[in-house]
């Protein structure tokens, strides 16, 4: 006996892919689907009612904690962004790689900008590096200043 080839799982066409991720909104619509069609004559348990609008409960109080995160995250970026405005004008030391080797070098911050999480300043030798590349930052307060 010989196998169709076309018969093996290898060779299915796969669906389109799905997201398995379930919101509230396709939960509310399964539960009510569900609950429009459950025989009237063995209607469903309170226990598993009181199960599913447990879940529905917790879907929703961690789709609400995923979004106040996603918003603390962003007000982190900004105020990370604001902290490094200070370093305008100011000379500092980073590390970059020249001709395969890390060198110290030092400039001038003339400006600071955010790209995506990063935050970059750009030096009076216009050159662009990353924040996290300085190690020193000069102070430019006079001897006199009292800090």
């Amino acid at each position: 006996m010989k196998v169709d080839p076309s018969l093996m799982l290898s060779n299915q066409n796969r669906g389109p892919e799905t997201n398995s991720d379930l919101d509230k909104d396709a939960f509310l619509k399964i539960l009510m689907t569900q609950l429009t069609n459950q025989d009237p004559l063995d209607p469903m348990k309170d226990q598993d009612f009181v199960a599913q609008m447990a879940s529905f409960s917790q879907l929703e109080q961690m789709t609400n904690m995923s979004s106040e995160f996603s918003r603390f995250f962003n007000g982190q970026l900004s105020q990370n962004f604001l902290q490094f405005s200070h370093l305008i004008g100011k000379e500092v030391t980073y590390r970059a790689v020249v001709d395969d080797k890390v060198q110290e070098l030092q400039a001038t911050v003339k400006s600071v900008k955010r790209q995506g999480e990063d935050i970059l300043l750009t030096l009076q030798n216009d050159e662009v590096i990353n924040a996290e590349q300085v190690y020193e930052i000069e102070s430019s307060m006079n001897e006199n200043e009292v800090l």
